[in-house]
């Protein structure tokens, strides 16, 4: 054997190295394009945060001055701290410091951590829902204001619904695209469930694996209290391995095809909390269920709900709806007030008109005017948006803010415990409207109607040679 012979020592550097100007890690800021439109939706998106903490500290405030609402007022500001204040406060700041990218957690609407991916399936979705129905599973009903309200009635009652919706966890930037679940003993409170993500085209696992879905599965033991956002949610069990390791042997016994194939140690195992508070075990390991050669069974279900998740990309996001019933409610409420301060005006004695200072009637018949006016411009400015016109919904932000600023001086005029039920109300409308209208959602549906738009101008100003069939 020859002997080893020794690499030449390596000259010494002689110039220092040459950096590249910012950071070679682009986080989500630096990694996509901003317009005016896109800053002003954040900053309204932060800004809504900020006014729903104030409306709950209103409700909280005013509510101990009329007394006998005090319990409704303090239920009312419980609710808007739970499901709106804190919710979107969470938004603004996982924003910043939540990694977007796959670390196999799963992540809440708010933004929070949520349950850990812990199963990856090999297949076609036919498969999965074959493999799945077999084996005695039921696909959850997606989130609707029937299934909501359906889940809290079998909850308080404790009567069975087997197709009970679960919460949205996000993964890929968008939620789950269906989930399967188990009850137990009829119970809705307990059950099994398991939701599923298809992976983009072209992506792959750390390492380079692909695989077409991945899943997490956890078991729901009891409904309790949110300890992140106080909010009525199912608590998890913390052990997530036994649940993985039950959906995987009831998916195997009942297809004698599918096959399982284990990475162990794929993740590291950890200790951690999810979305809820609820603390997670897990040992790392990722199972791979392959359903391939799973034999589909009937597809009109599937081609049905194929269509209608079709459909469902091109509908108006249920945000937009309840902003704009909102926004017609506060129109109301604010055409009534000045109707009716008008009539009170008109029934006052002449003494209580004299008493009053000179051109307070005029300043009445400017507010009455003003009032008016912008109930007219909201109602425009609500139509424009429902049909997706640009930049209508941004406008129509900045009154609203305008509007709840308003509201905002007089609260701090009259003192919050002196606060009348008419501005409570008004401001309340304004809050939630705002809140409702800023949400992604409502943005991502307008971004997609505006590059809708902007592929049809292309296509219209395309040579009639170079049309797409049909076009």
């Amino acid at each position: 054997m020859a002997p080893m012979t020794a690499d030449p020592p390596r000259p010494r550097p002689t110039a220092p190295p040459v950096y590249s100007r910012g950071s070679a890690k682009v986080g989500e800021v630096e990694a996509r394009t901003w317009g005016v439109d896109d800053i002003a939706d954040a900053l309204f998106f932060a800004v809504s945060a900020l006014l729903t903490l104030w409306l709950a500290w209103v409700l909280l405030g005013s509510g101990w001055h009329l007394q006998p609402r005090a319990v409704v007022f303090s239920i009312l500001f419980w609710a808007v701290l739970a499901y709106l204040a804190l919710p979107r406060l969470h938004q603004v700041l996982t924003w910043l410091y939540v990694p977007d990218y796959f670390i196999g957690r799963t992540r809440t609407p708010d933004g929070l951590l949520g349950d850990p991916v812990n199963l990856a399936v090999q297949g076609h979705e036919e498969d999965i829902h074959e493999a799945m129905t077999s084996a005695g599973w039921v696909r959850a009903d997606p989130i609707s204001l029937r299934s909501s309200w359906g889940i809290i009635v079998s909850s308080l009652l404790r009567r069975s619904y087997p197709a009970a919706p679960v919460s949205t966890l996000q993964l890929f930037g968008r939620g789950q695209d269906f989930a399967y679940q188990k009850e137990v003993a009829g119970n809705p409170a307990q059950r099994h469930h398991i939701r599923f993500w298809h992976t983009p085209d072209g992506w792959v696992l750390p390492g380079g694996r692909r695989v077409d879905w991945l899943a997490a599965a956890t078991y729901d033991r009891s409904v309790g209290l949110s300890a992140l956002t106080l909010q009525v949610t199912h608590k998890i069990d913390a052990d997530i391995d036994v649940e993985r390791n039950y959906v995987v042997d009831d998916v195997l016994w009942a297809n004698p095809a599918a096959a399982l194939e284990t990475w162990n140690d794929f993740f590291t195992s950890y200790h951690d909390k999810n979305g809820g508070g609820d603390r997670v075990v897990t040992d790392g390991d990722l199972y791979v269920l392959d359903v391939h050669d799973v034999v589909p069974g009937p597809q009109e279900d599937l081609l049905r709900a194929r269509r209608m998740d079709a459909q469902a990309g091109r509908r108006r996001p249920a945000a937009l709806v309840v902003s704009l019933v909102l926004l017609g409610m506060l129109t109301v409420v604010n055409i009534v007030e000045a109707i009716t301060s008008k009539t009170v005006r008109s029934t006052a004695t002449d003494p209580e008109i004299a008493a009053e200072p000179y051109g307070t009637e005029i300043l009445y018949g400017i507010v009455a005017a003003t009032t008016t006016i912008a109930a007219l411009a909201i109602v425009g400015l609500a139509v424009a948006v429902w049909h997706g016109h640009p930049r209508s919904r941004i406008v129509l932000m900045g009154v609203l803010t305008l509007s709840v600023f308003a509201d905002m001086s007089q609260v701090a005029a009259l003192g919050v415990r002196q606060t009348t039920t008419g501005l409570i109300i008004s401001s309340a409308l304004g809050v939630l409207a705002l809140l409702a209208i800023s949400a992604r959602p409502c943005h991502q549906w307008e971004r997609s109607r505006k590059e809708e738009r902007q592929r049809r101008r292309e296509e219209r100003d395309r040579p009639p040679q170079t049309r797409a069939p049909g076009a």
